[in-house]
């Protein structure tokens, strides 16, 4: 299983996650949230401090992926949750 891969069932109920299809909804979710955060970021540290342009790519990037794959996986979750709460399915209606 990888880093954002579901297991096929859950441990606890049993539940088949297999009938849950977020697809790159999560990673779209993200790209918005997360540069959003970061864009935000940075403008104010290059207005408070005014570093070279090196240092934005120095510190602006790594956040940038780390804080997308780490939240990938939690954003995939609540996806799946509310697929489930809202007992929504592919092709229904």
């Amino acid at each position: 299983m990888g880093l954002i891969a579901f297991a096929p069932r859950c441990t606890a109920c049993g539940l088949d996650y297999g009938r849950f299809n977020v697809g790159d909804g999560a990673a779209a979710f993200l790209i918005f949230i997360v540069g959003a955060v970061m864009m935000a970021a940075a403008l104010i540290t290059d207005a408070k401090f005014s570093p070279p342009w090196w240092v934005h790519v120095l510190l602006w990037t790594p956040l940038t992926i780390g804080l997308t794959l780490g939240l990938l996986r939690v954003a995939k979750a609540l996806l799946v949750a509310l697929e489930y709460r809202n007992n929504a399915g592919e092709g229904s209606a």
